[in-house]
Formats: structure tokens, sequence, C-alpha cells
């Protein structure tokens, strides 16, 4: 079994704090920290990448860090740790492009009557 690599620790220990703490105080982290639409009053800038430690439950939180822990180390050992934090963040800026990208379309966009 490959060595838990450095940064693949410090991320599991940010995602696991995030949900700690919003278990303790609920809608309060949500409205600071997951990523809000930047026309709504909650958006700020800070959610671009603090949304990327958001969990909506036990089952998302776990079957993520499963990943992250059993993925995670080989990757960052064959990509290098610089490479690999750069990934990681770009896909949770992807995921954030897309997340914006269903508000706009469902929400934003006037439907022809």
């Amino acid at each position: 079994m490959a060595r838990l690599t450095e940064a693949i620790k410090h991320l599991l220990i940010i995602n696991v704090l995030f949900f700690v703490a919003t278990s303790l105080y609920g809608d309060q982290m949500y409205e600071w920290f997951a990523l809000h639409f930047p026309k709504n009053d909650s958006f700020q800038i800070w959610q671009i990448v603090t949304h990327m430690f958001m969990h909506g439950g036990l089952m998302h939180i776990g079957f993520n860090m499963f990943a992250l822990w059993m993925f995670g180390s080989p990757v960052e050992q064959s990509l290098g740790k610089n490479r690999f934090l750069f990934l990681y963040f770009s896909a949770g800026l992807g995921a954030m492009l897309f997340q914006l990208g269903y508000y706009y379309f469902n929400f934003l966009l006037p439907f022809p009557s």
C-alpha cells in the first residue's frame, strides 16, 4: 500500500475540518463557504475555492474522502505535489464553472412563452 502523501493528508484534514464545522454550525457554514451565484447577495470571492471543501452529508464526504485516500497518493506520487495540486484545484474550478452554468441556464435565462 502506498504511503499517504503530504498533500493528500492535508486535503483530507481540511475537508474533515470543514465537515465537522458544518456539522456544528450548519447553515452559517453554507452561507459563508458554499458556492453562491455571483448575483446573489451571499456570494463572496473566497467561495470560488472554499466550495471545494463543502459536502452535503456523511455519504458525500465519505465517498469523496475514500476516493481521495484511495487514488490521491498514487496520482500525487506520479505527477508530483505541485502538478497534483494544480489538477485538484483545476477540477474544483471546472466543477464551479459547470455549477454556475447550470444555475445560469436553469434560473436566469428567460424561457420563451
